[in-house]
């Protein structure tokens, strides 16, 4: 498997990694006030599957650059 395809697989993931935090959040937002305490670890969470899936996404654009 090339870089290029490794990338991509890894992206695809990422991304379904990043909608699931997207969804736990969004889910977390509906029960309020219950669970406020979690509120931080659960942003937290998908910050970082969004950031990167950022990072991945630059990675393969840089590669097809080459």
């Amino acid at each position: 498997m090339s870089d290029r395809e490794a990338l991509k697989a890894e992206l695809k993931k990422l991304s379904a990694r990043a909608i699931q935090a997207k969804m736990d959040l969004h889910d977390l937002s509906e029960e309020l006030p219950v669970n406020w305490t979690s509120i931080m670890a659960v942003a937290q969470k998908a910050h970082d599957a969004f950031a990167e899936l950022e990072r991945k996404s630059q990675d393969l654009k840089q590669l097809e650059k080459a």
